[in-house]
């Protein structure tokens, strides 16, 4: 018997179509190259309750894995991390090594941009380095 595994997608674009899920399917490939059956994908949009339904729905369905999608940006609405953090009961924590990566990345961009704030553009992409404690 293979593990059987959910995904859930988050994104109002793409609940609502305007922008296409690329990431579901992309992942359901992987799944399938590791011999883990796919069950589940739900697609919610970027409301902390409608992430945690689908969590709940999936968890409650006898799967073996569950894989998050999205939701993991710079912006307020992007809650994702967040949310499957206090799904499972772990406290948020800053990842300094993810902050530094992060970091690299931006100061690529900023040398194009010179007008923009580095000081805002760091402070507001600082989030997406703040993830579940492991444990």
């Amino acid at each position: 018997m293979s593990a059987r595994a959910g995904i859930v997608v988050t994104g109002t674009e793409v609940l609502s179509g305007r922008v296409s899920d690329r990431n579901g399917p992309f992942l359901s490939d992987r799944l399938s190259e590791l011999g883990v059956d796919h069950a589940f994908t739900l697609v919610v949009g970027d409301r902390p309750d409608d992430m945690e339904h689908a969590l709940a729905f999936l968890a409650g369905s006898g799967l073996d894995v569950i894989i998050t999608s999205g939701g993991l940006g710079p912006t307020a609405d992007d809650l994702g991390g967040e949310v499957v953090g206090r799904f499972q009961g772990r406290e948020m924590v800053l990842d300094d090594a993810l902050e530094r990566r992060i970091g690299k990345i931006i100061d690529d961009y900023l040398s194009r941009w010179p007008g923009l704030d580095p000081d805002a553009i760091r402070a507001s992409n600082r989030k997406q380095a703040i993830v579940p404690a492991s444990g």
